[in-house]
């Protein structure tokens, strides 16, 4: 089990590290009312919950797999699928996070076009 764990960590770190990066460095290097800064603070805070979500759903999986199914509380098809929605519905809330992501940056972008035309 403490290796699933160990793979489950692994394959959510980049995303998790990422997420994290970005939302410090908005946090630290720009200033309160900088064009696109909510936009970008939102999604990247998005895609950081919506990741950890996903690093839970999996420990769960795998949970489910190695104890749930040996007390024969329901079907391990009923289980994968419930998980396979779940898995969908955290990636689609990480795009959307990296959507308001460039959204933000698109408006800053255009912040600072405007200021130097």
């Amino acid at each position: 089990m403490l290796t699933q764990a160990l793979t489950m960590l692994a394959y959510q770190l980049p995303e998790l590290l990422a997420a994290s990066l970005v939302l410090a460095m908005l946090r630290t290097r720009t200033r309160a009312g900088a064009p696109g800064r909510k936009l970008a603070v939102a999604g990247a805070a998005v895609v950081l919950v919506s990741t950890l979500l996903r690093l839970l759903a999996g420990f769960g999986q795998g949970w489910v797999l190695a104890y749930g199914m040996s007390s024969g509380g329901g079907s391990l098809g009923t289980w994968l699928a419930l998980y396979s929605v779940v898995a969908l519905l955290l990636s689609v809330a990480s795009a959307v996070g990296l959507a308001l992501v460039g959204w933000g940056a698109l408006r800053a972008i255009a912040a600072a076009d405007a200021r130097t035309a």
